[in-house]
C-alpha cells in the first residue's frame, strides 16, 4: 500500500535503467548502433541480474527499525526493556514493508524488455526467472500486511505502462506468482539456458539452487492458502515434494548472501555493512528464553546476548558491597547459579558457575505482561527493571550492567562496535572491527519446516512429518550457527573469551544439535494438535530474523497459545485488540494513486485509518487472513 513508493520508483526505474544500459562516453563504443540504427547494443543480462541480487533487501533497516518492533511485540518475541505499556498495541510510523519488491522489480522488468528484443533473448530466460524469484520473495511479504496491492503493472511506466497500476487482490497475486514460479523452474531447468557464472553472487549460476529456492517460495503461499483452499495448499506440497531434487538440504542450498563489497559513497548505500543504522534493539521474552534454554537449545546463544553479568562483573558487585554500597545488588534469578565462598570477613567471591554453567547461565529474558515494571515479584530481589541497582561505583568509576539479553544487532549489522563487560576502572576490551555482513533468506529450515506442518495436514508427501521436522531443527540450527560465524558476532570464538572472566563461546557443534534434538519438545507424537504446535512453536523461533514471516505464522496459527506448556501465549490484551495487518491513512485528494486505493480498500472492506486504531486492524483482515485463529487460540484447522 506504499502507493507514493510505487510512483515514485517507477520513475526510478526509467532512469535506472536508461543508467545501466549506457556503456561509456566514446563515439566507438556506439558505432554498432550509429551504423545501423535499427540495431541494439550487447545487452549485459547478467550485470543487471547482479544488481538485482544487490537490490534484493528484505532486512532494510527502516523494515527492522518500525515495522519490525510492531510485530515482534505484538507476537511476544521481544519486550519492551520497562515492560509492555498500556499503548503497546499502537503503531506510529511504518517502514519498509509494503514496497519492498520494487528494488528488485525494476532490474527484472529491463532485463525482460531487454531479452524481448534479442534473436535469441529466450536463452536468458533464467535470469530473468532468478529477478522474478526474488520480487516475488519480497512481494510476498509487502502483501502479508497490506492485502491487495499494484504487481503486474508496478514498474511497467518505462515500457508503456500505467503511471498508475493497477491494485491486484491477494487471491490474484497467489494465483499469479504460482504460475510465474512455474514458468521460472522450467527455465531453470532449459539445458539451453545461458550461465551467470560469477554474475550470480551467492549460487554461482547453479540453477538447480534456483529451483529450489522457487519451490521454496510454492511453500510459502501454499502454508496461506490453507485458511482459503487447503486443498490446493496441499497439492502444492504433493507437487513440491515429489521430488527431493525441488527441496533445499543443507547450507550449501540456502540463499546465504553477502550483497557486495560497495563501500558507503552517501548514494549506493553501505552493502558490504548493510546499514550503519541502529535497529531499535529490543529485551528478550522470558517465555522464549525458558523454553530455549529447558531444551538446551543452542540457536539462543547466537540469536539473543549474553547479559553483562560475567565472573568478573559479579565479582564487583560483592566488592561493591564488601565496601558499603547498599543500593547495588546481583538479580535473585542470576545469583541462584553462582556458586560463592565467604572469607573470614563476610565478603563473598566468586567461584564457579552452577547448573549449565556458561555461555548458558549468561541468558535471561524479560517476563511477558503490562507494567510489570510496578509489579513486587519483579523489581524486587527478581529485579528485572530497577536501573540503579545495576551501577556498581568504584572511585570515579561507574558501569551499569545489562541483567537481561537482547537482540543480537550484529546478525543484521557489519558495523557494530561491541564493549565487553568488565568491572569499573577495570581494562577495556573492545571488538571495533567492520565486518561484511551475511543474511539469510529462503533456507533448509524453513522449507522442511512447511513440509513437516503440510504432512502434519495430510499433504501426500514421502517422508514423516518427523523427518521433515527433525531435517527442518537440524538445519535451522546449522545455519543460526553459520550466521554467527560469518558475522563474527560477540564471543563467536575462543579469542574473544579473556582469562579471568570465565567466558565460553556461543558457536556449537553436532553435538549439541544433538542434545536439542533428543527433548521431547523438539520430537512429534502423532498427536495432531500438539504436533502441529510443536511445528508452529519451531517456525515461530527460525523466523526470529524474518519479523513479517515470525508474524504472519502466529497470525495463521494462532501459536503461541494460552496456556501452552511450551511457549505461553499472555493476555496482555484482549487478542481482537492486536493488529493484524498494518495501516494506510486516506491517500490526499492529490494523489494519483487515490482512486486505485479506495478502491482496492473498498473491495477489502478496510479501513483508513492510523495506527491508533488496533481493533479496526484487528477485525478487518487481508484475505488469506479470514478464518485464521484469533492470537493465542491455537490452530484450528
Amino acid at each position: 500500500m506504499k502507493y507514493k513508493n510505487i510512483i515514485n520508483k517507477s520513475f526510478t526505474a526509467l532512469l535506472m535503467g536508461a543508467a545501466l544500459l549506457a556503456t561509456g562516453c566514446s563515439k566507438d563504443d556506439f558505432a554498432e548502433i550509429n551504423t545501423n540504427p535499427a540495431s541494439i547494443g550487447t545487452p549485459n543480462v547478467p550485470y543487471l541480474l547482479t544488481q538485482a541480487q544487490v537490490s534484493y533487501q528484505p532486512f532494510d533497516y527502516l523494515l527492522w527499525y518500525y515495522d519490525g518492533i510492531y510485530t515482534t511485540q505484538f507476537v511476544q518475541s521481544y519486550t519492551p526493556a520497562g515492560s509492555f505499556g498500556d499503548r503497546f498495541n499502537e503503531m506510529g510510523a511504518l517502514g519498509g514493508n509494503g514496497s519492498q519488491f520494487l528494488g528488485v522489480r525494476k532490474y527484472e522488468k529491463e532485463i525482460e524488455d531487454v531479452i524481448s528484443r534479442l534473436d535469441k533473448g529466450n536463452q536468458y530466460a533464467a535470469m530473468k526467472g532468478i529477478t522474478n524469484v526474488l520480487s516475488i520473495s519480497l512481494a510476498i511479504n509487502d502483501a502479508d500486511m497490506f492485502g491487495s496491492m499494484p504487481y503486474s503493472e508496478a514498474s511497467m511506466l518505462k515500457y508503456g505502462g500505467p503511471l498508475t497500476p493497477k491494485y491486484d487482490t491477494q487471491e490474484e497475486l497467489f494465483n499469479e506468482w504460482l504460475q510465474e514460479l512455474d514458468a521460472d523452474i522450467a527455465a531453470f531447468k532449459d539445458p539451453d539456458q545461458i550461465q551467470a557464472g560469477a554474475n550470480d553472487i551467492v549460487y554461482g549460476g547453479d540453477l538447480s539452487k534456483w529451483t529450489k529456492f522457487a519451490n521454496g517460495l510454492k511453500l510459502k503461499i501454499a502454508v496461506r492458502l490453507l485458511h482459503q483452499n487447503k486443498a490446493k495448499a496441499l497439492e502444492i506440497a504433493k507437487e513440491v515434494g515429489a521430488s527431493q531434487d525441488n527441496i533445499m538440504s543443507g547450507l550449501a542450498d540456502d540463499y546465504i548472501y553477502n550483497r557486495g563489497t560497495d563501500v558507503n559513497d552517501g548514494k549506493n548505500g553501505d552493502y558490504a555493512y548493510q546499514t550503519g543504522n541502529g535497529l531499535n534493539v529490543q529485551a528478550s521474552s522470558k517465555n522464549v528464553i525458558d523454553f530455549m534454554k529447558k531444551n538446551k537449545d543452542p540457536r539462543m546463544l547466537v540469536m539473543f546476548t549474553k547479559n553483562s553479568y560475567n565472573a568478573e562483573v559479579i565479582q564487583a558487585f560483592f566488592d561493591a558491597q564488601a565496601a558499603g554500597d547498599t543500593r547495588c545488588s546481583v538479580p535473585k534469578y542470576i545469583l541462584d547459579n553462582v556458586e560463592t565462598t565467604t572469607d573470614a570477613a563476610g565478603h563473598k567471591h566468586f567461584k564457579a558457575w552452577k547448573g549449565d554453567g556458561e555461555p548458558w547461565v549468561r541468558y535471561y529474558g524479560i517476563p511477558v505482561g503490562k507494567n510489570l515494571d510496578d509489579d513486587a515479584r519483579y523489581i524486587g530481589d527478581d529485579n528485572y527493571f530497577v536501573t540503579t541497582r545495576w551501577t556498581v561505583t568504584v572511585g570515579d568509576a561507574s558501569k551499569t550492567y545489562r541483567p537481561y539479553s537482547t537482540f543480537n544487532e550484529e546478525l543484521m549489522r557489519g558495523r557494530v562496535d561491541f564493549t565487553f563487560p568488565t568491572k569499573p576502572g577495570g581494562r577495556v576490551i573492545q571488538d571495533t572491527d567492520d565486518n561484511p555482513w551475511w543474511g539469510m533468506t529462503m533456507s533448509t529450515a524453513e522449507m522442511n519446516l512447511y513440509l513437516a506442518e503440510l504432512k502434519t495436514l495430510g499433504a501426500d508427501l514421502p517422508k514423516t512429518a518427523q523427518d521433515y521436522f527433525t531435517t527442518a531443527l537440524r538445519a535451522s540450527a546449522e545455519e543460526y550457527n553459520r550466521l554467527a560465524t560469518l558475522n563474527k558476532i560477540p564471543y563467536y570464538s575462543d579469542t574473544q573469551c579473556y582469562d579471568g572472566l570465565q567466558d565460553k563461546p556461543v558457536v556449537y557443534g553436532e553435538n549439541e544439535i544433538n542434545d536439542m534434538l533428543a527433548h521431547s519438545d523438539y520430537q512429534l507424537t502423532g498427536n495432531k494438535s500438539a504436533d502441529l504446535e510443536k511445528i508452529y512453536i519451531q517456525q515461530y523461533l527460525h523466523f526470529y530474523y524474518l519479523p513479517i514471516d515470525q508474524f504472519v505464522t502466529v497470525r495463521r496459527s494462532g501459536v503461541p497459545k494460552v496456556g501452552s506448556t511450551l511457549i505461553p501465549w499472555v493476555n496482555i490484551k484482549e487478542s481482537n485488540q492486536i493488529p493484524r495487518r498494518f495501516y494506510q491513512v486516506q491517500p490526499d485528494e492529490r494523489e494519483k494513486m487515490r482512486t486505485q486505493m479506495e478502491e482496492a480498500f473498498s473491495e477489502q472492506g478496510f479501513t483508513f485509518c492510523d495506527g491508533t486504531r488496533p481493533e479496526t486492524l484487528n477485525a478487518e483482515r487481508v484475505w488469506y487472513d479470514k478464518g485464521a485463529p484469533a492470537f493465542g487460540e491455537g490452530p484450528n484447522y
